[in-house]
């Protein structure tokens, strides 16, 4: 737990570069605890990143097909389970728009289901709804997005925006029901809220 604007918070954080070393970043006890190298790729929330790996490794997915029992309900342990079995199925895609939708499509696998109220589940964990997901291209420079109430996805490409000094900071209107596609150009300079 850490404190965030007077609360006490659970983070998780995954980090990526463009050559594939990953980290996920998460706090025990108030210190951080790191675990990198490029096998870490999936993340839940809750329990401790050790436990989650304790949990996988008394799965048999080295030969995953359509008789491999996988988990199947909302909690965090068995999404980081469903998502690591999805994960042995992933193709070397041949673009970025293949690359996107393979990885969405084991993303949405393991979302929890808009409208699910929240609840606590045996284990003690909130369970709340997915609210969004995203996907980024390290290589291109391209970051993607869906909301879980609209049908639309919708990117941004980084490329499009010059960091240079004396830039403003840039932002993108909410509305997101008319957002799809490359929304690069619709961002506008932001005004800061204080």
């Amino acid at each position: 737990m850490v404190k965030a604007h007077g609360h006490d918070s659970t983070i998780h954080l995954a980090l990526e570069d463009k050559s594939g070393d990953s980290a996920i970043i998460e706090y025990i006890d108030g210190k951080p605890k790191i675990h990198q190298g490029r096998q870490f790729t999936i993340m839940t929330n809750d329990p401790p990143y050790d436990d989650q790996l304790a949990l996988l490794a008394k799965l048999d997915f080295s030969k995953p097909g359509q008789d491999t029992p996988v988990p199947g309900n909302i909690s965090a342990p068995d999404r980081f389970q469903r998502a690591a079995y999805f994960s042995k199925f992933f193709p070397e895609p041949k673009d970025m728009q293949e690359a996107f939708a393979t990885i969405l499509a084991a993303i949405r696998g393991v979302s929890v289901p808009f409208g699910t109220p929240y609840t606590k589940l045996g284990d003690g964990f909130p369970v709340y709804n997915t609210e969004y997901r995203t996907v980024a291209d390290l290589t291109h420079g391209i970051y993607g997005f869906e909301l879980t109430t609209t049908p639309n996805f919708f990117w941004v490409e980084f490329s499009d925006f010059k960091p240079e000094k004396g830039q403003p900071a840039m932002s993108l209107t909410p509305g997101a029901i008319n957002l799809a596609g490359d929304v690069s150009a619709q961002f506008k300079p932001a005004s800061p809220p204080f």
